[in-house]
């Protein structure tokens, strides 16, 4: 299970393309499982097509980390904060986020 601070949401990138934004933790929360989620969501995508998640060695004290999420022949580009508690997963398509986001509505819950 995911926890989330508030429901995901697929928003334009200012810079371009598309992101589907997870708020998961306080900020500057070190605790918060980043690269847990990362794999139980591409675990879970990983049912209907095959699902992997790239990111950089894990170091002591990581901030902006950025990564890809490969869900079949789509990249994703994955990035993740502590200074401010959230995961994004981008692409051009938004429908690829809006797949996304349906097929991890199980796996999300609300933190109340």
């Amino acid at each position: 299970m995911i926890e989330v601070r508030s429901e995901p949401t697929v928003e334009r990138d200012p810079e371009g393309g598309w992101t589907l934004v997870l708020w998961m933790g306080r900020p500057f929360d070190y605790g918060t499982p980043f690269r847990d989620a990362l794999r139980e969501l591409a675990e879970v995508l990983s049912r209907e097509t095959p699902a992997s998640v790239e990111l950089p060695k894990h170091q002591i004290g990581e901030d902006f980390v950025r990564g890809t999420l490969r869900i079949g022949e789509e990249a994703l580009g994955v990035y993740y904060e502590y200074s401010l508690g959230y995961l994004t997963l981008s692409s051009d398509r938004e429908y690829a986020l809006h797949d996304v986001a349906r097929r991890l509505r199980p796996i999300v819950k609300l933190r109340t």
